[in-house]
């Protein structure tokens, strides 16, 4: 259960810019997601933040995150591509945040943030949403069907799994993207996908393992504006002649 986790969660969030902003080398800590936008923070959001540094402390400050322990105690922890952690507090508290200098925030996409706290004097850096290019309709449904072509190549050599990622997971990203339109999520159309298509439709493009052609046919139904393309009628002839 983790009735109260919300309430724990932003109590957690305050200690750890209250540990941050007390520490001479830091710049900025600046919440993204859920964490940024309260309204849509949950007994189920993670803590989403960025720890904004001058140039030379990032390595020192990354090494020292250990030291969070002392707000309460860490169930575990990871360091990815040098500057992402993951950590788990013993009270189910999850953070998900990095340790950047300020001019990375223009080097990889991001939704809107805000900030928590900024150094006085500091001049901050923006931190509007930096979202990846959105692909048009002609280029979520050539992907869809180049991933729907190798999936089934994949499944015709007894590669299952192969085959289930290239479809159930990629090929279906692209096609959902097509369904929500608009309103899909600018880094991932599985987010919040509950809201924006029907179950039936979750559960066609994704059925589950061993069932990749079920999964292709679906979604060649959600594609069938591609019908007369020469890709689409291999995908198809791939699901005629096993």
């Amino acid at each position: 259960m983790r009735d109260g986790m919300r309430e724990r969660s932003l109590q957690r969030m305050d200690e750890i810019v209250n540990y941050y902003s007390s520490l001479h080398n830091v710049l900025a800590v600046v919440a993204f997601g859920s964490n940024a936008i309260r309204a849509r923070f949950d007994n189920s959001s993670d803590l989403d933040f960025l720890v904004l540094a001058e140039p030379q402390a990032k390595a020192e400050l990354l090494s020292q995150v250990s030291r969070l322990e002392a707000l309460c105690p860490i169930d575990a922890m990871q360091i990815q591509y040098g500057d992402a952690v993951n950590l788990l507090f013993s009270d189910g508290v999850y953070c998900d945040f990095g340790i950047v200098m300020p001019d990375q925030l223009a080097t990889f996409p991001h939704g809107a943030g805000a900030y928590l706290w900024r150094k006085d004097g500091w001049e901050p850096v923006s931190v509007c949403a930096s979202e990846p290019p959105a692909l048009t309709m002609d280029e979520l449904t050539l992907d869809a069907l180049f991933h729907l072509y190798v999936g089934l190549l994949r499944c015709a050599r007894g590669e299952e799994a192969a085959a289930f990622y290239e479809v159930q997971v990629t090929a279906a990203q692209k096609v959902l993207s097509i369904l929500e339109g608009k309103k899909a999520d600018a880094f991932s159309p599985l987010r919040r996908a509950e809201k924006l298509v029907s179950g039936e439709v979750l559960q066609a493009v994704m059925p589950g393992y061993g069932y990749t052609e079920k999964a292709v046919e679906a979604m060649l139904t959600y594609l069938s504006h591609a019908a007369e393309l020469p890709l689409y009628k291999a995908v198809q002839s791939l699901l005629k002649n096993p």
